[in-house]
């Protein structure tokens, strides 16, 4: 089995419970976690279509129509770069219409190139997000008659097109090239959340014949999308083929098709560089030549992943960008020659290198300082970073003896060794498969095993009105390398918002309040889920994760945008047409017993229909069943009962209400209800009377 299926069997295994998250230090993997789960957004809440691959140049405006559900009502435009989004009002006497919005958007001529995001907030509550890209080259629509060599669609030779591919067909764009020209051909569509797996072909517009070896598909670093560069001897015409793989096509096939004379590269790097320090950033792979370094100031804020840069020449338009991933270890780069362990390039612990192998026969060597009886891991990103470099890593002590080495078929490459003593340690780097080139780029991370945990989240939006509340699920809470304390949630990053819960020791799954603060207006509100634990008398500080919930959101990316992976969304919206709230009775829920929350609804003028009570969080051991509240009635209960093996002490259950609001469904999900579970109480053994004694 190669590494890359490998890879596939790592990414199905992290859907059945088995968590790998990138940390600054390396992979922090925790084996064995509870099944995610299954969070749905309130059925009134507005959608967008999947995908919606729009973009548009910087430094202009364009008129955009968003597609998908429950877009009446809307209030706002949310675009996570640099820019205005209005929402532009229908015609007078126009009939509504839920499943699209028109909406006008201004980019200013300095928004970072590349991929952003664009959601819909209605007075019901806030959409998914889908990819709004920005670019500096100008935008051009495909034609629906371009699907022949003939009816080739003609378009500028510095362009980007938005594209679509139909099953079983193929589209052509005519380019007119100058004698000595360079142009370059790249798809979008993997990186942007389409399912098109794109191939480009080059042919020749006279005779209508391919051109021999003009074609790109899976170009390596480019998660399966394509890009060729090509210099045209002859002024004339070129036909610029594109379609999927496969032939296939249909609803949400989309694609973006840059033609232009831009730098292509695949890597920045160094490929990671350290918070709140300045780097010069370069550019590796093919079509790196001639692009300038990039000086970066990177961010000290933890809860940023990664940060972008876009490589350029000094003359033309810009390449796509590039992550530089952000590390609170030192980073570095390899320091050639390092072909042997007498001259390796230092590495401290913690700490990271990127490196390549650039020349035939090129073996890396990294020198370490190691701790008697202090646990190591050095951990290899390739795939992770773009890069189609398979590694193989072994460690060396200082008599140059292997004393440890990676699987070759293990996703991710790494390695946990345990110093026998004090002294040197070598970690040496070589490619599985001898390949060499600008390609062959990878990063290293070393660094001591310690107790830590992760967070993660399977949705990443809610709903509450001003001065309410709603609940937010906590899918996972995994407690890494020893670790078996508690975590503290809380909402962070938003004056509006509030919200805080204890995970208590035990526990790996809860519901966090999400705190409306009274007077905020209507519209959504970002805010991120910020754990904190204290481990070996330290505050240790995360930010919850949705990578589950990203992946599905753009089609199954493998590697999606960092930024993506930690930012939440509240709406604040109109009061509901119904509420609902639960007390617990008695106050105390003893163990093996069952126990009560009273639910207590309230209804606005016709909504009269059943409202359907459906636990959406409960903690371990402790069993919630709830009855319709009837039709026309405002109160209602459901059962509890907390098992023998059920914790001790506060916790809290989450309880959704649906009903019909004009015959459609409308859900509330009020903030977690406290409950208390003490244990269960010893009963008395009866006494019996005494006998009377004979006469």
């Amino acid at each position: 089995m190669s590494r890359r299926s490998a890879g596939l069997l790592s990414l199905f295994a992290f859907g059945l419970g088995i968590l790998s998250i990138l940390s600054t230090g390396g992979i922090r993997t925790a084996q064995g976690q509870p099944k995610p789960l299954v969070v749905n957004p309130a059925p009134q809440a507005p959608t967008l279509a999947s995908p919606v691959t729009l973009g548009m140049k910087r430094g202009g405006s364009a008129e955009l129509v968003l597609t998908g559900t429950n877009l009446s009502d809307p209030v706002a435009v949310l675009l996570s770069c640099p820019g205005k989004a209005a929402i532009v009002p229908d015609s007078k006497g126009a009939k509504a219409d839920s499943t699209k919005v028109k909406v006008k958007v201004e980019v200013p001529a300095d928004a970072p190139i590349g991929f952003h995001t664009i959601r819909v907030a209605t007075t019901h509550g806030v959409s998914n997000f889908r990819p709004f890209l920005v670019d500096d080259l100008p935008s051009v629509d495909e034609v629906a008659t371009n699907r022949s060599k003939e009816t080739a669609q003609a378009v500028p030779s510095s362009c980007v097109v938005n594209g679509h591919t139909d099953t079983e067909a193929s589209d052509f764009f005519k380019v007119k090239v100058a004698a000595g020209q360079t142009l370059t051909f790249e798809v979008l569509a993997r990186r942007i959340g389409s399912p098109l797996d794109p191939i480009v072909v080059l042919h020749d517009a006279k005779t209508r014949r391919e051109l021999l070896d003009q074609y790109a598909d899976d170009t390596p670093g480019l998660e399966s999308d394509c890009r060729l560069t090509h210099g045209f001897k002859e002024a004339g015409e070129v036909l610029v083929e594109v379609r999927d793989t496969t032939y296939r096509g249909g609803a949400g096939y989309d694609y973006r098709l840059r033609i232009g004379d831009f730098p292509g590269a695949m890597t920045a790097y160094p490929l990671a560089v350290r918070r709140g320090t300045t780097t010069t950033v370069a550019f590796a792979g093919q079509g790196a030549a001639g692009i300038l370094p990039v000086a970066v100031r990177a961010p000290a804020d933890p809860a940023i992943a990664a940060l972008t840069v876009s490589p350029m020449r000094a003359a033309g338009a810009s390449g796509w960008p590039l992550p530089v991933r952000l590390s609170d270890d030192p980073q570095s780069v390899e320091q050639e020659p390092n072909n042997t362990p007498a001259k390796a390039t230092k590495l401290p612990v913690p700490g990271g290198v990127s490196a390549r192998f650039l020349e035939k026969g090129d073996l890396d060597h990294f020198a370490i300082a190691g701790k008697k009886g202090e646990k190591l891991v050095v951990s290899i990103w390739t795939y992770e970073v773009n890069s189609p470099a398979e590694v193989l890593v072994r460690i060396l002590d200082g008599k140059e003896k292997e004393i440890a080495r990676s699987s070759p078929t293990a996703v991710p490459t790494r390695v946990e060794f345990t110093p026998a003593a004090d002294g040197p340690y070598t970690i040496a780097c070589e490619h599985l498969n001898y390949l060499f080139g600008p390609n062959e780029i990878y990063h290293v991370a070393v660094h001591a095993t310690a107790p830590d945990f992760d967070v993660s989240l399977p949705l990443d939006r809610c709903e509450a009105p001003a001065g309410g509340g709603t609940s937010l699920i906590v899918a996972n809470v995994a407690r890494l390398g020893g670790y078996a304390g508690a975590v503290e949630l809380s909402v962070a990053g938003n004056p509006a918002l509030s919200g805080t819960v204890v995970v208590p020791a035990g526990q790996t799954q809860t519901a966090l309040p999400v705190l409306v603060k009274a007077g905020t207006k209507l519209g959504a509100y970002p805010f991120r889920v910020k754990a904190t634990a204290t481990i070996n008398g330290k505050p240790v500080v995360r930010y919850a994760t949705l990578l589950d919930y990203v992946k599905t959101n753009l089609g199954g990316m493998p590697n999606p945008p960092l930024d993506l992976l930690n930012g939440c969304m509240a709406a604040v919206i109109e009061k509901p047409p119904f509420s609902i709230a639960f007390t617990p009775e008695p106050k105390a829920f003893e163990k093996g017993k069952a126990a009560k929350l009273i639910a207590t609804a309230k209804r606005d003028k016709g909504v009269d229909g059943d409202i359907v009570l459906a636990p959406l969080f409960t903690p371990p051991n402790i069993a919630v069943a709830a009855k319709p509240i009837p039709k026309g009635k405002t109160a209602g209960e459901a059962t509890v009962t907390p098992a023998a093996a059920a914790a001790v002490g506060a916790t809290s259950v989450v309880v959704r209400a649906t009903t019909k609001v004009g015959g459609k469904d409308y859900a509330v999900t009020p903030p977690p209800t406290a409950i208390e579970v003490i244990a269960a109480k010893k009963v008395e053994p009866k006494k019996e009377p005494p006998k009377k004694k004979k006469k």
